[in-house]
C-alpha cells in the first residue's frame, strides 16, 4: 500500500512539473478535461493513427517500387483520382472559351473518345453482319439439302401423295460400298465415258453403253427404258426455247419407235402360234398383218362393212399397217380393195412420198371432209374411223377405244394427229398440238389415270415419248429403286443437248422460265442429291457425276464443278485422295481430280479457300501449299503459330508444330515462291516454339541462350534503342507475342538469379541483374502497348532482384 501511495505520489509531482513548464513558456489557453474526455480523445487519435501506418506503410512499398524506376507518386496519385470510372464514353463537360489551352485539350479529347466510340460501333456492327452472313450462308447449305433429299418439283416439293415402297440396297461389306450393284454398273460406264471425254475426239454414245447394261442386268424395264431414250436421240437438238423443227423431229421419231415396237410385239405373237398364224407366202408387213389377224381377229372387225382382203377385214389391215409404219403396205391393200378404199391408195401414196409421212393441207382437208359425209363417229367400221383420223388428223376429241386398246396405240393415233406448228390465233377445237397434247396427259389425265404408282415405267413412257423429258425425270427420281435410272437419263438428255438447266442452281428439280419457255430440269440438284447417298464411301464416283457440271454456274457465279468438288472434299475429308498430297521431296502426288485434266491447282485453291471460310486454318494451310500459293499458305499458318505459341503444348500446337517443319523444311531444301518476310517470320515462330518448350521443361539456360540467338530482345542496355528500332520491322505474329516473350524471360531471370546463392556468385548476379534492367528498359521504350499487367509485374520481378 506504501508503495503504491508512493508510485502516485511521483506521477502527481511530475504532473504539476509539466504543467509549470507549460505554464512558463507559453501563453496557450488552458483546456479543462476530465478523464472521461481524455479517454475518448486518447482512443480516437490511436484508431487515426493506426489507419494512416497502415497506409502510410503502403504509401512507403510503393514508392520504394516505382521511385527506383523515376516515377514520383505522389503525382501519378493525384491523376489516377482525376480519372473518371465510367464504363461508357461521355462526352466531357465543356469549359469556358477564354481559357484557350483548357478549350483546345478538351476539344482534343473529345474528338478522341467520338472515334473511339465510333470505331467500337462500327466494329460491333461488322461483328454482328459477319455472324449473321455465317448463319445464313449455313442455313442456306442446309435448306439445299433438305430440298434435294426431297427431290420434288418447285411445285410439290411436299406432295406425298405417292407411297414410296422402302427399299434396302445390298452393300457389298468387303468395300462397305453404299451403291447397288446397278449403281455400280452405272457408275463403272460413267468413268469410261468420261475418260474418252477428257482425251478428247470423238466422245462415245453414252446410251448405248447404258442400253448394254440394262440388257446384261436382265431388267426389262430398264432394257425397253434405254431402248426407248436410244430410239429418240436422233430428234434435233434443241435450243433454249422449243420450236417447231424440233417439234416435227421428235414427233416423228415417236411414232417410228412406237411403230417398231407394234410390229417385235406382232411378230412375237406370230412366232408364238405358226400354226394358228399360217405365215406363208412373200414376206413383209402385210404377210405378218394378215397372218397376226389369223391369231388375234379383232371382235370389232366382224362389224366391219363385209369387204375383205387375203381373208381378213380391209379396213383392218389398212390400220394395222398404218400401225406397223408401213404406208406402201397400207396403199397395197387399198388398191386389192377396189371400190371400197381404192380412193385412199394415192392419198397413202402421197403420204408415204413426203419428208414428215404427212398429206399435204389440200388432201388432208380431202380427207376431213369425206370423214365428216361418212358419218365420222357414228360410221359402222372402227377401223376405217381411226384410219381416217390418222390420216386426216381429225376428231382429236376420240380416244378409239376400240382400236387403240393399249396406252401405247393410244398414244401412237394421237401423235399421228399433231401439228407440230402453233397457231398464232386461238386453236380450234379440232386441233391437235403437241403442247395440248402434253397438257392431256400430264394434267388432265396424270398419274392416276395410268396408274403411275404400280406402273412407273409406262408412265415414264408416256411422258417420255410427249417430250415431257423434265417431267418423266422428276417422277421416275421419287422412286429409290428407279432413281439412278432417271439420273442417268437425265446426263444422256443433257449431254445430247435436250434438257436445260435453270437460270440458278436453288430452282426446284423442275421449274418454268418466267418468259413461258420449255421447263428446265435442275441437273446439279438431281446428280447431288443421287450422289448424298454413296459419296462419304464412294467419293472418286462421286466426283466422275460431278464432272458433268462442269459447265454450269452455281449462285455466286463459281464453277459448280469446282464447288461439287470442294463440298465432297470437305464432307469426305478425303483430301489426299482426291486433291493429291505434296510429298516431302517436292513432288506432287496426284489425286482423283487429276484425271480430268481440269485446272487442277484452281480446283484446290477453291477447296482451300472455303476450309478458310469455315474455320478449317490447318486444312487450307495445306491445300494452300498444294495448289503453289506458298506466300498465302505461310501467312497463314504464321497466325496460327502466333496464337499457340506462348501456350501449353497441347494436340492443336503438336499438329501445327508437325505441319510447320514439314513445310519450312521443304521450301528450304527445295525453294519457295513465298516471300522473304512470311518465311523468315515461319523460322522465327518456330525458334520462339523452342524457346517457350525449354522454358516449361525449367532449362532455363538453354532457353536463355536459345533467346539471345534469336536477338530479338536485348540482354544489355547498350542494345535496347537497336532492339527497339527493330522491332517495327518484325512480323505482325511476333509483335503480339511478344509481352509473353517479355514475360518469359524475365521469369528465367529471376528463376536464374534465385538458384545463385553465394559471394563467388556475385558477378552473375549482377550480370543477370543488368540483363533485367536491359529488358525493362526496352519494354518501356517500344512503341507499343503491352496487354494487361504485363508491365507491372516485369518490374516488380526485376524489384526483386535487387
Amino acid at each position: 500500500m506504501d508503495e503504491d501511495s508512493a508510485g502516485f505520489g511521483e506521477l502527481l509531482q511530475q504532473a504539476e512539473q509539466l504543467t509549470a513548464d507549460i505554464d512558463g513558456n507559453t501563453d496557450l489557453p488552458r483546456v479543462q478535461r476530465n478523464l472521461k474526455q481524455i479517454l475518448e480523445e486518447g482512443q480516437q487519435l490511436w484508431s487515426r493513427t493506426a489507419q494512416l501506418s497502415a497506409k502510410d506503410t503502403t504509401d512507403v512499398k510503393a514508392s520504394i517500387l516505382l521511385g527506383s524506376q523515376g516515377f514520383d507518386l505522389p503525382k501519378v496519385s493525384k491523376k489516377l483520382e482525376s480519372l473518371s470510372a465510367v464504363k461508357s464514353f461521355e462526352p466531357i463537360e465543356p469549359i469556358h472559351e477564354t481559357d484557350i489551352d483548357s478549350f483546345l485539350r478538351n476539344e482534343r479529347e473529345n474528338a478522341l473518345l467520338s472515334v473511339i466510340q465510333e470505331s467500337t460501333k462500327t466494329t460491333l456492327r461488322e461483328a454482328d453482319d459477319f455472324y449473321w452472313q455465317v448463319m445464313s450462308s449455313d442455313w442456306q447449305r442446309e435448306k439445299q439439302r433438305i430440298l434435294n433429299s426431297l427431290l420434288g418439283s418447285s411445285n410439290e416439293v411436299m406432295d406425298v401423295s405417292v407411297a414410296q415402297e422402302t427399299t434396302v440396297f445390298p452393300v457389298d461389306m468387303k468395300t462397305r460400298s453404299a451403291m447397288s450393284a446397278t449403281e455400280v454398273a452405272y457408275a463403272r460406264e460413267v468413268y469410261l465415258y468420261n475418260e474418252q471425254v477428257v482425251l478428247g475426239g470423238l466422245r462415245p454414245n453414252l446410251a448405248e453403253r447404258f442400253k448394254v447394261l440394262a440388257k446384261e442386268g436382265n431388267d426389262r424395264g430398264a432394257a425397253d427404258l434405254w431402248d426407248m431414250v436410244c430410239a429418240l436421240l436422233d430428234a434435233p437438238r434443241r435450243g433454249v426455247e422449243r420450236d417447231e423443227a424440233f417439234n416435227a423431229g421428235f414427233v416423228r421419231q415417236a411414232r417410228r419407235y412406237l411403230e417398231r415396237s407394234y410390229c417385235r410385239y406382232m411378230r412375237m405373237i406370230v412366232q408364238g402360234n405358226l400354226e394358228q398364224a399360217s405365215m406363208g407366202g412373200v414376206p413383209g408387213t402385210l404377210n405378218l398383218v394378215t397372218s397376226f389377224l389369223n391369231v388375234k381377229a379383232p371382235v370389232v372387225a366382224s362389224a366391219s362393212e363385209g369387204c375383205t382382203v387375203l381373208g381378213q377385214p380391209v379396213w383392218a389391215l389398212v390400220y394395222l399397217c398404218l400401225r406397223c409404219g408401213d404406208l406402201d403396205a397400207a396403199a397395197e391393200v387399198c388398191r386389192r380393195a377396189g371400190a371400197m378404199a381404192g380412193e385412199l391408195a394415192p392419198l397413202l401414196e402421197e403420204c408415204a412420198a413426203s419428208e414428215d409421212r404427212r398429206l399435204g393441207p389440200s388432201s388432208e382437208n380431202k380427207v376431213r371432209l369425206q370423214y365428216t359425209r361418212s358419218g365420222g363417229s357414228a360410221s359402222g367400221d372402227p377401223f376405217k374411223q381411226a384410219v381416217f383420223c390418222v390420216l386426216g388428223r381429225c376428231d382429236v376429241a376420240q380416244d378409239h377405244a376400240q382400236v387403240a386398246t393399249t396406252v401405247e396405240d393410244y398414244l401412237w393415233l394421237h401423235l399421228c394427229q399433231v401439228h407440230t406448228e402453233e397457231l398464232q390465233v386461238q386453236e380450234p377445237q379440232d386441233w391437235l398440238t403437241l403442247s395440248r397434247l402434253q397438257r392431256i396427259l400430264l394434267e388432265d389425265h396424270g398419274e392416276s389415270h395410268f396408274d403411275a404408282q404400280n406402273q412407273p415405267f409406262l408412265y415414264f413412257q408416256v411422258l417420255f415419248l410427249t417430250a415431257q423429258f423434265e417431267a418423266a425425270i422428276e417422277f421416275l427420281s421419287r422412286y429409290e429403286p428407279l432413281r439412278c435410272h432417271a439420273v442417268h437419263v437425265a446426263l444422256v438428255l443433257y449431254e445430247a443437248g435436250l434438257v436445260t438447266p435453270p437460270h440458278s442452281v436453288q430452282a426446284g428439280l423442275v421449274s418454268k422460265a418466267p418468259d413461258g419457255g420449255p421447263p428446265r430440269l435442275n441437273l446439279a440438284r438431281l446428280v447431288t442429291s443421287y450422289t448424298r447417298k454413296f459419296e462419304a464411301t464412294d467419293p472418286r464416283e462421286a466426283l466422275n457425276y460431278f464432272y458433268f457440271l462442269r459447265k454450269l454456274k452455281g449462285v455466286h457465279g463459281e464453277n459448280l464443278f469446282v464447288a461439287c468438288v470442294s463440298e465432297l472434299v470437305l464432307e469426305t475429308r478425303e483430301f489426299d485422295a482426291l486433291l493429291g498430297k505434296m510429298e516431302r521431296d517436292g513432288c506432287r502426288r496426284p489425286g482423283a481430280v487429276d484425271r480430268f485434266q481440269a485446272d487442277t491447282h484452281r480446283i484446290v485453291e477453291a477447296v482451300a479457300g472455303d476450309c478458310e471460310k469455315r474455320g478449317l486454318y490447318e486444312d487450307a494451310v495445306r491445300l494452300l501449299d498444294l495448289c503453289g500459293k506458298h506466300d498465302e499458305a505461310v501467312r497463314l499458318l504464321n497466325r496460327l503459330l502466333g496464337q499457340q505459341v506462348p501456350l501449353p503444348s497441347g494436340p492443336a500446337w503438336e499438329r501445327l508444330h508437325s505441319l510447320a517443319v514439314e513445310l519450312a523444311e521443304r521450301y528450304r531444301s527445295h525453294g519457295t515462291n513465298a516471300s522473304a518476310d512470311a518465311t523468315s517470320a515461319l523460322y522465327l515462330l518456330l525458334d520462339l516454339g523452342l524457346f517457350f518448350l525449354q522454358a516449361r521443361q525449367g532449362q532455363a539456360v538453354l532457353a536463355l541462350e536459345t533467346m539471345r540467338k534469336l536477338q530479338i530482345i536485348p540482354f544489355d542496355p547498350s542494345e535496347v534503342e537497336a532492339s527497339a528500332r527493330a522491332l517495327p520491322q518484325r512480323s505482325e505474329e511476333v509483335r503480339r507475342i511478344l509481352a509473353d516473350v517479355l514475360l518469359a524471360v524475365m521469369n528465367l531471370l529471376y528463376s536464374r538469379y534465385k538458384e545463385l546463392k553465394g559471394g563467388e556468385r556475385d558477378e552473375e548476379r549482377k550480370r543477370l541483374k543488368l540483363q533485367a534492367q536491359a529488358i525493362l528498359e526496352y519494354a518501356g521504350m517500344i512503341p507499343y502497348r503491352m496487354p494487361g499487367d504485363t508491365n507491372a509485374r516485369l518490374v516488380q520481378m526485376e524489384v526483386l532482384m535487387s
